[in-house]
């Protein structure tokens, strides 16, 4: 299976090396990206919008000749989720690898409702009494200053029928069901999602470089077998 890879943001594709030698090893095919204005820091991203980076995996998928998967880390995991919302039926399964899918209306760079900017009592509140919910909101409010800062808008319902699997790596699925069933961000989205798989993977900010072995294991199990490959005779 043709497999997109979408790191965060201020990582390249090479970032995916590691998971992509496994991937291929079992008979995929990786297609790591590099997102427009992050070949380097000190590219031009001037004029680069969330509209940009979602055309390049809605391009990506449309060159492949059948399902992909789309795999989304930290900050992309809106970004990838916004792809699979563009072309929700040619997506076999999404990953969400130490992030989650950002909902209609939120700020893309923190997954929180459009008053991310700000902290409402009620939210200082669930952060105090939550402290997974804090780092991650930290984590995230900490990059929306340096990238994109853009709504989210997603208008295909089709989206909630594409399975989805959460790599939990600086938080646990515990806090991510816990979230889910608050109903409210930074998990709303899953809320609707016909297929949920939430699967913990200890790791740093960036498992695929930490935990390369471990995460591209975790992406395997969750994909079809590849097809059998016919030898010449």
């Amino acid at each position: 299976m043709d497999v997109i890879l979408v790191p965060g943001l201020w990582l390249d594709g090479s970032s995916w090396q590691d998971v992509a030698a496994r991937l291929r090893a079992a008979g995929h095919v990786p297609h790591p990206l590099t997102l427009r204005g992050l070949t380097a820091r000190t590219a031009d991203r001037s004029g680069v919008m969330l509209a940009d980076h979602v055309a390049l995996i809605a391009g990506t998928i449309d060159q492949m000749g059948g399902p992909v998967a789309l795999v989304g880390h930290a900050e992309a995991c809106g970004i990838v989720h916004a792809a699979v919302n563009r072309r929700p039926e040619r997506v076999a399964r999404a990953f969400h690898v130490g992030g989650l899918p950002s909902a209609d209306g939120t700020h893309v760079m923190t997954g929180f409702r459009a008053t991310a900017h700000e902290t409402p009592p009620a939210l200082a509140e669930r952060c105090a009494a939550d402290h997974a919910l804090a780092s991650l909101r930290e984590r995230q409010a900490d990059g929306r200053t340096r990238g994109i800062d853009t709504l989210q808008r997603l208008t295909d319902d089709r989206r909630f029928r594409v399975p989805v699997t959460v790599v939990a790596t600086e938080y646990t699925a515990a806090d991510v069901r816990r979230w889910m069933d608050d109903d409210e961000d930074p998990a709303r989205e899953l809320v609707r999602v016909d297929d949920v798989t939430l699967v913990d993977l200890p790791a740093g900010r960036w498992p695929q470089i930490e935990q390369g072995a471990a995460l591209a294991q975790l992406l395997l199990d969750a994909l079809p077998l590849p097809s059998a490959q016919i030898t010449p005779a």
